[in-house]
């Protein structure tokens, strides 16, 4: 007898840890980020915001939504997805290194504020050629 209970002990467990590892959505998000230079804190007008959100299409096969944008001329931008549970977001200005980020969207984790560092330009006798140094 005492067996069959700990059996079911265990399998109580492995269905819960199989519960919790699962992919939670939100729902209505709503993201609001400024990009800004990450040396003088300018912002960053006209940088494009190219994101995804991944969510779960039914219980074999997630999906993602595509949003493209720009930044206003205060560096703003806002994204609305219906539902998800990751987003991904590259941003790209012109004379900046890229960047890319990845977040649940859920309050702890939003960055509301994206540094951009500038590309180094390098002349020479010859040309002119842009560079990124990490």
């Amino acid at each position: 007898m005492r067996f069959l209970g700990d059996c079911k002990v265990g399998l109580i467990f492995i269905v819960f840890f199989i519960f919790l590892s699962c992919a939670r959505e939100a729902y209505n998000i709503s993201y609001t980020g400024v990009i800004v230079d990450e040396e003088t804190n300018c912002p960053l007008p006209l940088s494009g915001v190219q994101s995804f959100c991944f969510y779960q299409q039914n219980i074999d096969e997630s999906a993602t939504q595509q949003l493209i944008t720009h930044t206003d001329s205060l560096g703003r931008f806002k994204l609305r997805f219906d539902k998800g549970y990751k987003i991904s977001m590259a941003i790209t200005a012109e004379d900046y290194v890229d960047k890319f980020l990845q977040f649940k969207p859920l309050t702890a984790h939003i960055p509301d504020t994206i540094y951009l560092k500038r590309k180094f330009v390098l002349q020479t006798s010859a040309a002119t050629k842009l560079i990124d140094i990490p």
